[in-house]
């Protein structure tokens, strides 16, 4: 006999699919608009500090991109991890077109 058969209240499901896709959003705009930052602030930057910079740009392209997928996998949501996963195409793409525009 179920809880419910025997008198209980429903279970209800606290998942907000909604909330997760925003969290998710959220999270790849960060990797989005931060990653590049920090790889333009790198190349800007002295001998110094340029190895710290490299290692936020970079940590934030990938990192970011893995927190969203990990999160909508828990949370059941394969549609929001794929393009959380897709996500980490992106350092490729703006590495090379910064090197572009700058030897430009």
């Amino acid at each position: 006999m179920t809880p419910t058969q025997n008198g209980d209240r429903q279970i209800r499901n606290t998942r907000h699919p909604l909330g997760v896709r925003i969290t998710a959003g959220l999270l790849g705009a960060g990797s989005l608009v931060l990653g590049p930052i920090g790889y333009l602030r790198a190349i800007a930057a002295s001998e110094g500090s340029a190895a710290e910079w490299y290692t936020l740009g970079f940590g934030v392209s990938v990192g970011l991109p893995l927190l969203a997928a990990a999160i909508a996998t828990v949370a059941g949501d394969r549609r929001a991890a794929l393009w959380s996963v897709a996500l980490l195409g992106w350092p490729v793409v703006y590495v090379i077109a910064i090197h572009l525009a700058l030897a430009a």
